[in-house]
């Protein structure tokens, strides 16, 4: 590897009669560092193997920080003989602090911050091949088994370049609201670009790409793969924000890894990108003031549990001519977050394709020009708040029949929280960066907006207590139902940590509402609906020209508060049934 920035370089220098170096000596055999002495490392030092014994480690001085690399991989400091080229290297403490927790002491083979490379916070033995300078780098491999150490550090006023690094890291990581232990990670004000890095990570919380402060991030033909680690024996599940090292359990989901990790003002672009996560999830936003994330031409994978994408506070992660090929849900969407499907995109998931939940419904989610959502189980989902939907020329597809259901949030924490009280467990720590944007008013409703559609499948409103469901086709056509309802939990209880699988998955049954609330349709000119159940409803409007019929081979009747009434075009407002029945 060839370092330099300016007119900095790697230097070594003398230690005192005090502190302990091997100033680039390739000793013949191991050297054997023995108890009893301040071992003090001052300046990088170079053995040809090295042999700790009991009481004998290595450490640095104050201010400072110490890795071992071994044949240039990063290994923790213990008792234990080691093979090879031995580099002890002491870097200048990088302490950031996150909300109210101890501070985080940062360790990184490559440091850059204001436009140059420091040297002095570089592990620079830990980079293999490839040059290095203020500008960027290429070709660089990064290889970590320890816990908690950063491969890229890029921060402050920076603009910089990585050209096709590779970067393995074993072991956990330390906090990945944070951007503690990833592999690359931009922060404060910097603009980083990455081009074609194959990124493989094996931890709990050991994120791949991290972007945070108000960077932004371009990451174009990359090959990222994430996988779980094994939690701390001590480790007690939480929610608290950089504490959490698992997805919790009432999204319905498990894993312990987040691929990567969009935080605070920042901004990222995936392009031509394949993502594969274990567990947990794929694309995530998290303690967002105000995020965007682009992804393009991209394939996102999770294989064993977890989300495509998430979407929290006021961000919008869209997906343009993408596919996400996912175990549990395409994209989960909470607060003010929303989502776009654009140009093509595609997303089949092993159960919902979106869900929606926490907030007070703002946020929006668009699937349009093409798009497909295909789910084993319901479509759409958005639990406990309203929201708005936006299908536009695309297709949804869902497994169970149900287009979209807005239903009581059955995550006991949220329900829990809704009824006024804190959740069980321990208590969410404080949630929102600085300079986040505010909510806007409350929006109860789920509007929904079908238009160039073509739906197969119900629409549900079992949260009437809520808010209601409002449905519009604008030339579309709807074979399905659209009515109020109630829901019960799968097996009659509610979901635990041993039964998270449930989570999401409730028993429907057809029924008025007694609440003002309720499922309204609007069907527009030039659309139908071909209504293959009977549909409980608080209003619908029927333009001229459109069209409401029953399934084949069945007939239909409509009763605004108990009286028979001719469909035609007009407004029909009260307790309708749409009532449905086998012709004899």
């Amino acid at each position: 590897m060839r370092v330099q920035s300016g007119s900095a370089r790697i230097t070594r220098v003398r230690t005192t009669a005090m502190a302990f170096a091997i100033t680039s000596l390739l000793a013949a055999a191991p050297l054997a560092l023995a108890a009893g002495k301040p071992w003090v490392v001052q300046a990088p030092a170079t053995s040809d193997g090295l042999v700790i014994k009991e009481g004998a480690l290595p450490v640095a001085a104050a201010g400072k920080q110490l890795t071992m690399t071994v044949d240039g991989m990063t290994t923790p400091i213990a008792p234990g003989s080691y093979r090879g080229k031995v580099v002890l290297t002491p870097t200048d403490d990088v302490v950031v602090t996150y909300k109210q927790l101890d501070p985080h002491q940062f360790r990184s083979a490559i440091y850059v911050n204001d436009g140059r490379y420091v040297a002095g916070k570089s592990v620079a033995a830990a980079v293999q091949g490839g040059s290095v300078d203020d500008q960027g780098a290429r070709g660089v491999r990064i290889d970590s088994n320890e816990a908690r150490f950063n491969g890229v550090v890029v921060t402050g006023d920076s603009k910089y370049t990585l050209d096709a690094p590779v970067i393995d890291l074993v072991g956990n990581g330390g906090n990945d609201f944070a951007g503690y232990g990833a592999a690359i990670m931009s922060s404060g004000n910097a603009e980083v670009t990455v081009n074609r890095p194959k990124i493989r990570t094996h931890g709990a919380i050991r994120t791949a790409i991290f972007v945070g402060g108000k960077s932004t991030m371009h990451v174009n033909d990359a090959d990222i793969e994430v996988y779980n680690g094994t939690l701390p024996a001590d480790y007690k599940f939480t929610i608290e924000v950089g504490k959490m090292m698992e997805v919790p359990w009432m999204l319905g989901l498990h894993g312990n890894v987040r691929a990567t990790n969009l935080v605070d003002h920042g901004t990222v672009y995936y392009t031509r990108a394949h993502i594969k996560a274990q567990g947990w999830g794929a694309l995530s936003t998290d303690d967002a003031a105000v995020t965007r994330m682009y992804v393009k031409d991209s394939l996102i994978e999770v294989i064993d549990s977890g989300y495509g994408a998430y979407s929290i506070g006021d961000s919008i992660d869209s997906f343009s001519n993408s596919t996400l090929n996912v175990a549990d849900v395409g994209l989960i969407m909470a607060g003010q977050g929303s989502g776009v499907f654009t140009d093509g995109s595609v997303v089949n998931s092993g159960r919902y394709g979106v869900m929606m939940h926490a907030g007070n419904g703002a946020g929006t989610l668009t699937v349009d020009k093409g798009s497909v959502i295909n789910s084993r189980s319901t479509a759409i989902e958005a639990k406990g708040r309203g929201g708005q939907v936006i299908l536009d020329h695309a297709q949804v597809n869902a497994g169970n029949g149900i287009v979209l259901q807005a239903m009581e949030n059955d995550d006991p924490f949220m329900k829990k929280m809704m009824a006024g009280g804190p959740p069980p467990g321990p208590i969410v720590g404080e949630q929102g960066p600085e300079g986040a944007t505010p909510e806007p008013p409350p929006h109860p409703d789920v509007d929904v907006l079908a238009n160039g559609m073509k739906l197969t499948g119900d629409f549900i409103n079992t949260r009437t207590k809520q808010g209601g469901l409002n449905l519009e086709l604008r030339d579309s056509s709807l074979v399905g139902a659209v009515s109020t309802g109630t829901q019960a939990a799968l097996g009659g209880q509610e979901p635990t940590d041993k039964t998270y699988w449930q989570i999401g998955h409730v028993i429907n049954t057809f029924a008025p509402t007694p609440e003002a609330n309720g499922a309204t349709v609007k069907v527009g000119e030039g659309s139908r609906w071909v209504v293959t159940k009977t549909s409980y409803l608080t209003g619908l409007d029927l333009a001229k020209g459109s069209e409401v019929v029953a399934a084949p081979g069945y007939k239909l009747s409509l009763s605004v508060d108990g009286k028979v009434q001719a469909l035609k075009p007009g407004h029909y407002q009260g307790k309708l049934v749409v009532d449905v029945q086998a012709l004899n």
